[in-house]
């Protein structure tokens, strides 16, 4: 083989290291991003001195018969040697030893949405206010022992309701004049907010009202619907 052809192969040799140095990106694993540092540089300086090496003893082998020649030859086949090494090694040192760069961080999860407000609570419901009322003998206005109880249940239920006020209206049968009716439905509903008031009652909560005889409730043909119709409402002024 001529000294050219040798020298050819030398070249061809050295490009295909530098071809492997290349192909060392081309691996999934090795293309991940890299820190360059100490295993770069060591591997450069190793490949370069292997490279050297290897250049001389290839280029020795290919200018054996030439030996005037082979000074010049070693020095470019050295050089040539230890670049194409400098670069296999550099990326071998640097792909397969220097630090991974860490991906940052993926950002933390956004926080939950806080819990929707409860919703406004039911307007209170207004208890309606109902009080019995009591009835009156015929043309009296004096309270009955029997009628006591259910003012004093409604003096109790009033010392509840404070803010409640209360029309206390009298009423009578229809025997007799109206006029003389009306001053005895006023003092039969002036009887009730009396004994309210001895009960704890402010009389500023009671409003008494005597209508007569009007607003009948049951029939005046009878004693007992006249019995029924003599009476005193308690009415919360609601």
């Amino acid at each position: 083989m001529s000294l050219k052809s040798r020298l050819l192969n030398a070249v061809a040799g050295l490009a295909g290291l530098a071809l492997l140095a290349s192909n060392l990106t081309g691996c999934a694993y090795l293309q991940q991003p890299r820190h360059w540092g100490t295993c770069a540089l060591v591997g450069g300086l190793l490949g370069a001195g292997i490279g050297a090496a290897s250049g001389i003893v290839i280029v020795d082998n290919a200018t054996s018969d030439n030996r005037s020649s082979n000074h010049d030859a070693r020095a470019w086949g050295g050089l040539g040697g230890a670049a194409a090494g400098a670069l296999v090694g550099t990326l071998a040192g640097h792909y397969l030893c220097d630090e991974v760069i860490q991906p940052p961080p993926p950002p933390p999860p956004p926080p939950p949405p806080p819990p929707p407000p409860p919703p406004p609570p039911p307007p209170p419901v207004k208890e309606k206010l109902v009080l019995r009322g009591v009835h009156f003998d015929f043309n009296k206005s004096k309270i009955r022992p029997g009628d006591a109880a259910v003012l004093d249940e409604a003096a109790t239920t009033l010392k509840a309701n404070p803010n409640v006020t209360i029309n206390v209206n009298g009423y009578c049968d229809a025997i007799g004049s109206e006029e003389y009716n009306l001053k005895l439905s006023d003092r039969r509903s002036d009887a009730v907010v009396d004994y309210l008031v001895k009960a704890g009652i402010p009389s500023s909560q009671l409003i008494p009202h005597g209508y007569g005889k009007t607003d009948f409730v049951a029939t005046n043909d009878t004693p007992e619907g006249r019995a029924q119709n003599r009476r005193v409402e308690l009415v919360p002024n609601q």
